[in-house]
């Protein structure tokens, strides 16, 4: 008997799939295309515990992940593991089913070391005749510390026994060289008073009257803008300072807030500045005719103490440095700026080690970089200091939040909090 075959028929011989029907399902590829979408996933990092890689498939089906560098990186269980410097390279496999055809994406990334860094504190005044303590830095990958003194008339360094020679400025380096999955830290310095006495402790602020003045009746000026708000914050609802009623505590806020209506903004970009400034002791104001008196005047200090915290936001971001200046009372007019009146700054920047607010203490000697020289040719750094008083301290972001949202405001919202808690002392 013959059965007539109609158009749509024969399609369906010649491609049985196409119309869901003939085959086995033994095949294990289909005819339908799929992609992998594998996005970069970054460096990866030595001394780190690994980490999942992240793919998806258009069929939604699972996606395997294979090694094709395996002397710089493997795979284990779908996550990245380092095992030396250099370029790693990741295929991220579908073998696709009945009706997917297999894919493969690749990515191709660096594996690095570590990044390490010092702690070393000061070990403060030391008499000549004591008997100073050992030399304690710690570097975070625990690695050993090697010290050094760049004052050996004055004290030296062997191991971590440190030996006083003579009176004068003791200067002590601590350096960690780093290994194979550490890179090397940056070398950090102190210095301090040997002598028969230690200097006095000079105090900067000991609290806060009130969130525009310290106890000793320093001001404090704060100051903040963004190109969202004009560059200039006057909003109650962005910015603003407080103190805590038992004096011993100071914060300084700046919200920067992309969809506020009370400030459009199309730029499709954040740009901006947060910080305070904070007068000495005796200290009105800042001459604007000559150099100014009162504040604090360095002798054979050799540190500035202070307790700082900052915002979990702006803390998890990755520019979260801390600008501290220094403005002494080295008076000039500026001549490049119309005369206009100028005092010389000094300025360093440090990384806050947490969010919450601890110990800090700034060597005078990281005060290297003059911000504002005034026009003034030949100054430098510790000359200014042995010569002129501190009139004014202030901290700032060197970069504010831009890129870590608050998770409780309704609307996106950039948080950079700043809080002073206890003395601000010179030693």
């Amino acid at each position: 008997m013959r059965i007539p075959v109609s158009m749509a028929g024969l399609a369906c011989i010649t491609a049985l799939s196409a119309c869901g029907g003939g085959g086995s399902g033994s095949d294990s590829s289909g005819s339908k295309s799929q992609s992998i979408d594998f996005p970069y996933p970054g460096a990866r990092y030595l001394a780190t515990a690994p980490e999942a890689l992240a793919a998806t498939a258009t069929s939604g089906l699972a996606i395997t992940f294979s090694s094709n560098t395996p002397d710089f990186c493997t795979v284990a269980d779908g996550k990245l593991v380092p095992v030396k410097p250099g370029e790693c390279s990741i295929t991220a496999s579908q073998a696709g089913d009945a009706s997917y055809a297999p894919a493969s994406s690749q990515q191709l990334f660096k594996v690095l070391k570590k990044a390490q860094s010092i702690n070393f504190e000061s070990p403060g005044f030391q008499a000549i005749t004591g008997q100073p303590a050992p030399l304690a830095a710690v570097a975070t990958s625990g690695l050993p510390i090697t010290y050094g003194s760049t004052t050996p008339d004055v004290c030296t360094a062997s191991g971590a026994a440190l030996t006083l020679l003579s009176k004068g400025q003791c200067t002590l380096s601590a350096s960690q060289e780093g290994d194979t999955n550490y890179a090397a830290a940056t070398q950090q310095m102190v210095s301090f008073t040997v002598g028969d006495a230690p200097p006095p402790v000079l105090t900067f602020a000991s609290g806060y009257a009130s969130a525009s003045a310290t106890l000793e009746g320093g001001a404090i000026t704060t100051f903040a803008g963004s190109n969202i708000d004009g560059w200039w914050c006057s909003d109650a609802n962005w910015c603003g300072a407080n103190a805590s009623t038992d004096g011993s505590t100071f914060s300084f806020h700046y919200l920067i807030q992309t969809k506020d209506p009370n400030h459009p903004n199309n730029d499709g970009w954040i740009g901006g500045y947060a910080g305070f400034s904070i007068l000495g002791p005796n200290v009105g104001s800042i001459s604007k005719t000559g150099n100014t008196t009162g504040g604090v005047q360095v002798d054979k200090q050799t540190s500035v103490k202070f307790n700082l915290g900052q915002n979990s936001e702006w803390f998890s971001a990755s520019a979260k440095a801390v600008k501290v200046t220094l403005v002494l009372g080295h008076f000039a007019n500026k001549v490049s700026d119309n005369n206009k009146a100028c005092n010389v700054t000094l300025n360093t920047v440090f990384t806050p080690k947490g969010a919450a607010v601890q110990k800090y203490e700034l060597q005078l000697g990281s005060f290297t970089a003059i911000g504002e020289t005034c026009d003034l040719a030949g100054l430098t750094a510790a000359g200014e200091l042995a010569s002129y008083p501190i009139v004014s301290i202030g901290f700032d972001a060197a970069q504010p939040n831009f890129s870590v949202q608050s998770a409780t405001a309704s609307s996106p919202t950039y948080p950079t909090e700043i809080t002073l808690s206890g003395a601000i002392t010179v030693q």
